[in-house]
């Protein structure tokens, strides 16, 4: 029996940037066998860092020895004919092959998926770019700023009275990897089912795009243009924490000594709270000055307050929590590198070997193609919808739980969302034109956009009745799904152990702010204080300024989901093999560290914690965010080469700029405040659509910094149909996002708005258990189900 995930995949990894790789680092971690092929002088990672004592060195980077461990590498020359064949020869003997080239560019090669597809149709062929394979910015030129300033994060990170904040270290390329891992595991499933491959396509872009919470909303459903709100953290005796201070909570008053508060009229409910929450800030920075971050830290938890510290790399080194929950990882002698960021109880993955290095991938030790194992060939499921036949049972409100379904639901999962009768989660959240109206719990537009393609069943699971429905549930579906503080599912008695006694066979996926073990079990929080602890926070921000920032969003959120939806396919295939399923831990903290691995791999192999950088580049200049015509408008370039830097000074046509001190890298990185300048002054004279387009017609990456109100409007998002128009019976018709992938063959699909509050309780509960009329009368009379939730302030 195998005893990982994903054992007996197979992959071919042509990928040259960071995105790629991650993605099939996922796959390796679960078991598949990667095979990666890098050009002879060795794959642009080698060249990443880290390095041991600051020396390159092609096999000791740490990005390298991260992304690459778990993989065998070959070191090919794809402009030789004979290194051409021995792919051709490889791809006919795997399961899936990932490449990152620019469109176009492997059809040249004869390498491309429709060639590939004639030689062998069950392949899953995952094309990750920049921007996609089609739609009119397919051709430009990338790089992570780009991507940032695309995907509408950059716009709203960062000071007001400064230029937008970049967050650094390959974030959208971490976002692509992922998500192609989660649509080429449905689309590995659809192969092993139908004999059918397909090419899955990924724009980095989109994959920011689609790690927004109410970005677009905003606009869309307000007309509210989100702009910079600065940093969130407070400063304390020594460092920064992260509240959630505009929460309602007496609690906070309890922390810093202050009872004589908690019945003051200022703060006495909701609405006084918010009115007053300037002061209860002022207050609460008050009382962090003379406090020291771990101790605000522990004893904050104590009283259930959503508190952080900012944490460095040092910091996270030396976590407490990261060691006693064992999360790194042994690559031999004294070295540490980062663990993984999920827990699978039945094929937990592991460190089965260290990255090869140049010298052995040069040598192409392996002699044959891998062999291939094929599902069921010629089975034709009645829709095209990669998950077609799954059930989950989703127990999840805020955001990390209902994307990570709905990521299942858009590939065609049956998700039921099991509501709490007298407390609907997410549903008083954002009203279109600010108006809640009568059935105010069906037209939050927050709710609307994680739940979509969801059925709603209400269910009192603290009652026994409810348990032991739900419990009949469980013995028809195959994953449940939840995001509950720890304890929650514990004093529910509806934990894995219980659920497993009911069905050996069920896949439970549990998500917490720092994962159910250890000293932090119980502690509660949000993506915004991971966003302090999991290190972010400690690098992003402008280099003359002592302050964090962080992105501005509840960033863990995104990416626990998406590694979410991945572990629990990985899951699903090995209970498809096997007859057994597992529970899933998900630790939000352990996830955004594992997306914000580069500063933690350079304290841990260079031994020293990494400047904030703001948005310029370590290796590359000029980059930067420059002014352009309009309030608040910007434009973002980056300069790779000394060609490149020649080809803006010509269209700049600024003469300091041909000066000689800037016509090497080296000397404009030195000078790099005064370029700023006069890139400024250039950029400033064209809006910032019509700035991107000059220099990207030059070969120079560049893109506009887009607000919220541009992105629906993008004409290349437009293009590739990325923002749908979603009907719903009471919201009405408002656009969002699609799905941050195209699989060819069974595409994603928007097949029915977000439920209405318990919309489904009676085809659930009579069509699915064949519950009879006078138990279904006995549960509604009881309150365990519900049609409308209690009156509440919206």
């Amino acid at each position: 029996m195998p005893d990982l995930a994903l054992a007996g995949v197979t992959v071919l990894d042509l990928s040259l940037n960071v995105g790629g790789v991650y993605c099939t680092k996922l796959l390796a971690d679960l078991g598949a066998d990667v095979i990666a092929i890098e050009p002879l002088d060795g794959h642009p990672v080698r060249r990443l860092g880290p390095f041991p004592g600051g020396q390159p060195h092609s096999d000791m980077g740490g990005m390298f020895q991260h992304l690459f461990s778990n993989k065998s590498t070959m070191a090919l020359d794809l402009a030789d004919l004979g290194h051409r064949q021995r792919v051709l020869d490889l791809a006919q003997g795997v399961n899936i092959l990932v490449e990152s080239f620019q469109p176009g560019e492997l059809a040249k090669l004869g390498l491309h998926w429709e060639a590939l597809q004639a030689l062998q149709p069950s392949l899953v062929y995952t094309s990750l770019t920049h921007f996609g394979q089609t739609g009119r910015y397919r051709d430009w030129q990338g790089e992570e700023i780009v991507d940032w300033a695309l995907g509408g994060y950059m716009y709203f990170g960062g000071s007001p009275a400064r230029e937008p904040l970049m967050v650094p270290h390959d974030q959208a390329m971490f976002h692509a990897g992922a998500q192609a891992a989660v649509a080429t595991l449905a689309a590995l499933r659809w192969s092993q089912r139908t004999g059918r491959g397909q090419q899955v396509d990924v724009s980095a872009v989109e994959t920011v795009l689609s790690a927004h919470l109410w970005t677009v909303a905003h606009w869309t459903h307000a007309g509210k243009i989100v702009r910079r709100a600065g940093s969130e953290v407070i400063r304390c005796k020594d460092g920064w924490v992260r509240f959630l201070a505009t929460r309602f909570d007496p609690m906070f008053f309890i922390l810093m000594d202050r009872p004589d508060l908690v019945d003051d009229p200022r703060f006495v409910d909701r609405p006084a709270w918010t009115e007053h929450a300037m002061e209860v800030l002022d207050l609460l920075r008050e009382w962090c000055l003379g406090q020291k971050k771990e101790d605000i830290f522990r004893r904050g938890q104590s009283l259930r307050i959503p508190v952080t510290p900012v944490y460095d790399a040092a910091d996270l080194a030396e976590s407490p929590e990261l060691r006693e929950r064992d999360w790194f990882l042994d690559a031999g002698g004294s070295v540490r590198m980062p663990g993984f960021p999920f827990k699978l109880s039945e094929t937990p993955p592991k460190l089965r070997t260290n990255a090869s290095t140049l010298e052995s991938s040069r040598k192409g030790r392996l002699t044959s193609a891998p062999q291939r194992r094929v599902g069921n060939v010629g089975v034709k499921p009645a829709n095209r919808l990669a998950l077609e036949g799954v059930r989950v049972l989703e127990i999840t409100g805020n955001w990390a739980g209902p994307y990570a379904g709905r990521l299942l639901a858009d590939l065609g999962a049956e998700i039921i969302k099991v509501e709490n009768p007298s407390r609907p989660l997410g549903r008083a959240v954002m009203y279109a034109g600010n108006q809640p109206m009568r059935h105010h719990y069906n037209r939050s537009a927050y709710f609307n956009k994680l739940n979509r393609n969801k059925r709603s069943l209400t269910l009192d699971l603290s009652t026994p009745k409810g348990q032991e429905v739900f419990l009949r549930l469980v013995r028809i579906s195959d994953v449940v799904l939840e995001n509950n503080s720890p304890r929650v599912m514990r004093n529910l008695n509806i934990g894995y152990e219980t659920l497993k006694q009911v069905s050996p066979q069920i896949i439970m996926a549990s998500i917490s702010a720092f994962g159910p073990t250890g000293i932090a079990g119980d502690y509660v929080a949000y993506g915004a204080n991971i966003e302090a602890s999991c290190g972010l926070a400690a690098v992003m921000g402008y280099p003359d300024e002592e302050q964090p920032y962080q992105t501005g969003l509840y960033y863990a959120d995104p990416i626990t989901a998406s590694h979410t939806a991945i572990a629990i396919l990985a899951a699903l295939r090995y209970r498809d093999e096997t007859g057994i399923g597992q529970h899933i831990d998900m630790s939000l903290q352990e996830n955004a560290i594992a997306f914000f691995v580069e500063p933690l791999l350079e304290y841990l192999i260079a031994k020293r914690k990494p400047a904030r950088r703001g948005n310029r580049h370590v290796r590359h200049a000029p980059q930067g965010c420059y002014p352009s015509v309009g309030e608040d408008m910007w434009v973002v370039l980056c300069i790779r080469s000394d060609e490149e830097w020649t080809r803006f000074a010509q269209l700049a046509a600024i003469p300091e700029l041909t000066a000689e001190e800037f016509a090497m890298v080296a000397g404009r990185r030195k000078h790099h405040d005064r370029l700023d300048g006069l890139i400024g002054t250039w950029t400033a004279r064209y809006d910032h659509h019509e700035a991107a387009a000059m220099l990207q017609a030059r070969g120079i990456p560049a893109a506009p910094v887009l607000a919220n109100w541009e992105l629906i409007s993008n004409p290349h998002f437009h293009d590739r149909e990325f923002y749908q128009m979603v009907v719903h019976d009471e919201m009405g018709v408002f656009p969002y996002p699609g799905m941050p992938w195209k699989l060819e063959d069974t595409p994603g699909t928007i097949r029915s708005a977000a439920p209405l509050y318990g919309e489904h309780n009676g085809a659930i509960l009579k069509d699915l258990l064949d519950v009879d009329p006078k138990e279904l009368e006995s549960l509604y009379d009881k309150g365990i189900v519900a049609d409308v939730p209690p009156p509440t302030i919206p």
